[in-house]
């Protein structure tokens, strides 16, 4: 057996098991991003996290600096009513490189919605220390900092998720073949799926 069938039956045997343990309210999306959120890559890792940032660019999101070549992340975008309420996301795709010389991606949404005459834009900085941004090496950038939404009191509390749909955006950017393939499989399952 191939080593491309040894993989296809594994991630075959990955959907079933996903499968069996229940769905979402849309089966193949479900199956989809779970499948996705399994898969390492054999290729280079830069190849990999060029294929995110041109998912990100293609969703509407510019990056932000970083010090990480495996960490991509965006400013908010903020969509919606400044008087009735708006609802701000951000992304985040952030790659591992295994033990083995692999590659993982993950990709998380930041979300948060402000309600009602909130400021369409942040107000003012927020700094704790007195060390600018230049003396940490690690430390976000400037802009990253300037635009965080102002949660007032009425405000949802910011909550972080994983964003599977973007992990499988990007692994079909990397390999159509392979996620025509999963697709084929997912439909087929739910298709006959016992009711």
């Amino acid at each position: 057996m191939t080593m491309k069938r040894r993989w296809l039956a594994v991630c075959a045997g990955l959907v079933a098991v996903v499968c069996a343990s229940g769905c979402a309210s849309s089966p193949q999306k479900a199956l989809l991003g779970r499948t996705s959120g399994l898969v390492v890559y054999d290729l280079p890792a830069m190849q990999v996290m060029k294929a995110a940032e041109a998912e990100l660019g293609e969703r509407g999101y510019a990056l932000l600096p970083s010090t990480d070549p495996y960490f991509l992340q965006t400013p908010w975008k903020v969509s919606g009513n400044y008087d009735m309420g708006s609802s701000w996301s951000r992304l985040y795709v952030e790659g591992r490189v295994r033990a083995d010389g692999r590659f993982v991606v993950r990709a998380y949404e930041m979300a948060a919605t402000t309600f009602a005459r909130t400021q369409a834009l942040p107000f003012g900085l927020r700094q704790t220390t007195s060390a600018t941004i230049d003396d940490k090496p690690n430390a976000t950038p400037a802009e990253l900092i300037a635009s965080e939404p102002e949660l007032q009191t009425r405000s949802a509390r910011a909550n972080i998720r994983r964003n599977l749909d973007l992990e499988w955006a990007i692994l079909e950017r990397l390999n159509p073949d392979f996620a025509n393939k999963v697709k084929e499989q997912v439909d087929l399952y739910v298709a006959h799926e016992p009711r």
